[in-house]
Protein backbone atom coordinates (compact mmCIF):
# COMPACT_ATOMS: atom_id res chain seq x y z
CA UNK A 1 0.00 0.00 0.00
CA UNK A 2 1.08 3.55 -0.92
CA UNK A 3 0.01 6.01 1.00
CA UNK A 4 0.46 9.75 0.12
CA UNK A 5 0.23 12.39 1.91
CA UNK A 6 -0.04 16.58 1.30
CA UNK A 7 0.99 19.79 3.09
CA UNK A 8 -2.30 22.63 2.61
CA UNK A 9 -0.46 26.03 2.30
CA UNK A 10 1.63 26.45 -1.11
CA UNK A 11 1.01 22.65 -1.67
CA UNK A 12 -2.59 21.99 -1.80
CA UNK A 13 -4.12 26.33 -1.68
CA UNK A 14 -2.09 29.56 -2.97
CA UNK A 15 -2.36 30.88 0.04
CA UNK A 16 0.78 32.36 0.84
CA UNK A 17 -0.38 35.81 -0.32
CA UNK A 18 -2.71 35.97 3.44
CA UNK A 19 -1.93 33.18 5.36
CA UNK A 20 0.87 33.97 7.50
CA UNK A 21 -0.31 38.10 7.67
CA UNK A 22 -3.57 37.11 8.92
CA UNK A 23 -1.91 34.45 11.30
CA UNK A 24 0.80 37.21 12.16
CA UNK A 25 -2.34 39.55 12.65
CA UNK A 26 -4.08 37.01 14.66
CA UNK A 27 -1.07 36.52 17.19
CA UNK A 28 0.18 40.20 17.69
CA UNK A 29 -3.79 41.31 18.31
CA UNK A 30 -4.37 39.20 21.14
CA UNK A 31 -0.85 39.30 22.58
CA UNK A 32 0.06 42.83 22.04
CA UNK A 33 3.92 41.38 20.56
CA UNK A 34 5.69 41.50 18.21
CA UNK A 35 6.13 38.12 16.14
CA UNK A 36 9.50 37.05 14.66
CA UNK A 37 8.22 35.99 10.81
CA UNK A 38 10.79 34.04 10.11
CA UNK A 39 9.47 30.86 10.97
CA UNK A 40 12.92 28.81 10.33
CA UNK A 41 13.53 30.34 13.79
CA UNK A 42 11.19 28.38 15.44
CA UNK A 43 11.02 24.79 16.74
CA UNK A 44 7.73 23.34 15.48
CA UNK A 45 6.73 25.24 12.55
CA UNK A 46 2.73 24.67 12.72
CA UNK A 47 0.13 26.93 14.55
CA UNK A 48 0.04 25.69 17.99
CA UNK A 49 3.80 25.40 17.92
CA UNK A 50 4.88 28.76 17.29
CA UNK A 51 1.95 30.24 19.14
CA UNK A 52 3.31 28.09 21.79
CA UNK A 53 7.41 28.87 21.55
CA UNK A 54 5.87 33.04 21.14
CA UNK A 55 4.25 32.62 24.67
CA UNK A 56 7.19 30.94 25.93
CA UNK A 57 9.56 33.95 24.55
CA UNK A 58 7.08 36.61 25.74
CA UNK A 59 7.14 34.79 29.57
CA UNK A 60 3.62 34.61 29.31
CA UNK A 61 1.56 32.03 31.16
CA UNK A 62 -1.83 30.19 29.76
CA UNK A 63 -2.17 27.42 31.88
CA UNK A 64 -6.32 27.63 31.42
CA UNK A 65 -5.51 27.66 27.44
CA UNK A 66 -7.35 30.66 27.35
CA UNK A 67 -4.78 32.41 25.44
CA UNK A 68 -4.74 29.77 23.05
CA UNK A 69 -8.67 30.23 22.19
CA UNK A 70 -8.82 33.94 21.77
CA UNK A 71 -6.12 33.63 19.03
CA UNK A 72 -7.39 30.63 17.41
CA UNK A 73 -11.32 32.34 17.80
CA UNK A 74 -9.81 35.60 15.83
CA UNK A 75 -7.65 33.95 13.30
CA UNK A 76 -10.59 31.74 12.33
CA UNK A 77 -12.82 34.79 11.93
CA UNK A 78 -9.76 36.70 9.99
CA UNK A 79 -9.55 33.44 7.72
CA UNK A 80 -13.74 33.35 7.22
CA UNK A 81 -13.66 37.16 6.41
CA UNK A 82 -11.01 36.74 3.86
CA UNK A 83 -12.72 34.06 2.12
CA UNK A 84 -16.06 35.95 1.77
CA UNK A 85 -14.62 39.05 0.84
CA UNK A 86 -11.78 38.46 -1.54
CA UNK A 87 -12.78 34.67 -2.61
CA UNK A 88 -11.05 34.62 -5.95
CA UNK A 89 -7.67 35.53 -4.06
CA UNK A 90 -7.57 32.19 -2.45
CA UNK A 91 -7.21 29.04 -5.39
CA UNK A 92 -6.50 25.63 -5.34
CA UNK A 93 -2.30 25.07 -6.31
CA UNK A 94 -2.99 23.98 -9.54
CA UNK A 95 -4.19 20.65 -10.63
CA UNK A 96 -4.53 19.50 -7.05
CA UNK A 97 -8.02 18.74 -6.77
CA UNK A 98 -7.70 16.62 -9.72
CA UNK A 99 -4.68 14.97 -8.22
CA UNK A 100 -6.11 14.46 -5.45
CA UNK A 101 -9.39 12.52 -6.66
CA UNK A 102 -7.11 10.59 -9.28
CA UNK A 103 -5.45 9.50 -6.36
CA UNK A 104 -8.10 8.06 -4.56
CA UNK A 105 -9.71 5.99 -7.40
CA UNK A 106 -6.38 4.18 -7.31
CA UNK A 107 -6.22 0.52 -5.45
CA UNK A 108 -3.01 0.35 -3.22
CA UNK A 109 -3.14 4.23 -2.63
CA UNK A 110 -4.46 6.05 0.55
CA UNK A 111 -4.46 9.52 0.68
CA UNK A 112 -3.82 12.08 3.65
CA UNK A 113 -3.45 15.84 4.76
CA UNK A 114 -1.27 16.59 7.30
CA UNK A 115 -0.65 20.35 7.49
CA UNK A 116 0.85 22.24 10.79
CA UNK A 117 -2.69 24.67 10.75
CA UNK A 118 -4.87 24.96 12.93
CA UNK A 119 -8.11 22.27 11.88
CA UNK A 120 -11.04 25.26 11.58
CA UNK A 121 -9.06 27.12 9.25
CA UNK A 122 -7.29 24.30 7.12
CA UNK A 123 -11.06 22.77 6.61
CA UNK A 124 -12.20 25.87 5.55
CA UNK A 125 -9.26 26.80 2.85
CA UNK A 126 -9.52 23.02 1.82
CA UNK A 127 -13.92 23.60 1.41
CA UNK A 128 -13.01 26.53 -0.64
CA UNK A 129 -11.33 24.84 -3.33
CA UNK A 130 -13.22 21.82 -3.10
CA UNK A 131 -11.58 19.68 -1.67
CA UNK A 132 -13.18 17.20 0.08
CA UNK A 133 -11.34 16.38 3.20
CA UNK A 134 -13.85 13.57 4.12
CA UNK A 135 -12.25 11.34 2.16
CA UNK A 136 -8.67 11.65 3.36
CA UNK A 137 -7.07 10.23 6.76
CA UNK A 138 -6.42 14.32 8.08
CA UNK A 139 -4.80 15.55 10.56
CA UNK A 140 -3.67 18.98 12.32
CA UNK A 141 -1.76 21.39 14.05
CA UNK A 142 -5.21 21.10 16.51
CA UNK A 143 -3.82 17.33 17.26
CA UNK A 144 -0.29 18.21 18.33
CA UNK A 145 2.82 20.78 17.49
CA UNK A 146 5.85 18.25 15.87
CA UNK A 147 4.95 18.55 12.22
CA UNK A 148 6.37 14.51 12.29
CA UNK A 149 3.67 13.97 14.87
CA UNK A 150 1.13 15.63 12.98
CA UNK A 151 2.02 13.62 9.91
CA UNK A 152 2.00 10.09 11.61
CA UNK A 153 -1.64 10.65 13.29
CA UNK A 154 -2.36 11.27 9.50
CA UNK A 155 -1.16 8.08 8.32
CA UNK A 156 -2.85 6.31 10.94
CA UNK A 157 -6.38 7.66 10.13
CA UNK A 158 -5.38 7.09 6.45
CA UNK A 159 -4.53 3.71 6.80
CA UNK A 160 -7.79 3.10 9.21
CA UNK A 161 -5.68 -0.17 10.59
CA UNK A 162 -3.87 -1.35 7.10
CA UNK A 163 0.03 -1.15 6.13
CA UNK A 164 1.74 0.31 4.21
CA UNK A 165 4.81 -0.20 2.35
CA UNK A 166 5.88 2.95 1.30
CA UNK A 167 5.00 7.30 2.26
CA UNK A 168 5.01 10.24 -0.02
CA UNK A 169 4.37 13.81 1.41
CA UNK A 170 4.04 16.51 -1.26
CA UNK A 171 5.04 19.76 0.76
CA UNK A 172 6.48 23.51 -0.31
CA UNK A 173 8.48 24.47 3.01
CA UNK A 174 11.83 23.22 4.30
CA UNK A 175 9.97 21.70 7.47
CA UNK A 176 8.47 19.56 5.19
CA UNK A 177 11.50 18.01 3.80
CA UNK A 178 13.13 17.82 7.25
CA UNK A 179 10.07 16.26 8.61
CA UNK A 180 9.51 13.89 5.97
CA UNK A 181 13.67 12.75 6.41
CA UNK A 182 12.79 11.94 10.21
CA UNK A 183 10.03 9.84 9.14
CA UNK A 184 11.71 8.15 6.39
CA UNK A 185 8.90 9.35 3.72
CA UNK A 186 10.09 10.32 0.47
CA UNK A 187 9.78 14.10 0.06
CA UNK A 188 8.15 16.31 -3.51
CA UNK A 189 8.72 19.75 -3.31
CA UNK A 190 6.03 21.82 -4.80
CA UNK A 191 6.77 25.16 -6.02
CA UNK A 192 10.22 26.69 -6.20
CA UNK A 193 10.93 27.42 -2.34
CA UNK A 194 13.17 24.05 -1.50
CA UNK A 195 15.56 22.81 -3.75
CA UNK A 196 15.02 19.16 -4.10
CA UNK A 197 15.21 16.39 -6.45
CA UNK A 198 12.21 15.66 -6.90
CA UNK A 199 9.96 18.37 -7.32
CA UNK A 200 7.00 20.14 -9.56
CA UNK A 201 5.94 23.40 -9.95
CA UNK A 202 2.48 22.79 -9.76
CA UNK A 203 0.11 19.43 -9.68
CA UNK A 204 -0.66 19.97 -12.94
CA UNK A 205 1.03 17.21 -14.34
CA UNK A 206 -0.98 14.34 -13.05
CA UNK A 207 0.48 11.55 -14.93
CA UNK A 208 4.12 12.84 -13.99
CA UNK A 209 3.50 12.91 -10.75
CA UNK A 210 1.14 9.20 -10.86
CA UNK A 211 4.35 7.92 -12.53
CA UNK A 212 7.15 9.66 -9.64
CA UNK A 213 4.84 7.66 -7.34
CA UNK A 214 5.15 4.67 -9.41
CA UNK A 215 1.09 4.02 -9.36
CA UNK A 216 -0.40 4.62 -12.53
CA UNK A 217 -1.73 1.64 -13.89
CA UNK A 218 -3.93 0.79 -10.67
CA UNK A 219 -6.64 2.09 -11.18
CA UNK A 220 -9.92 -0.37 -9.77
Amino acid sequence: MHLVMFDIDGTLVDSAGFETKLYVAALETVLNVEIDRDWNNYEHVSDGGVLAEVLRRARRSDESGELVKRVQRHFVGLIRDHLEGSPATVREIAGAKRLVERLLELRNVRVGVATGGWEPTAKLKLAHVGIDVGRVGFASGSDAHARTEIMQIAAQRAMRGAAYERVTYFGDGPWDRKASAALGYDFVAVGRAVPHPVSFGDLRETDAILAQLGVLGRAE
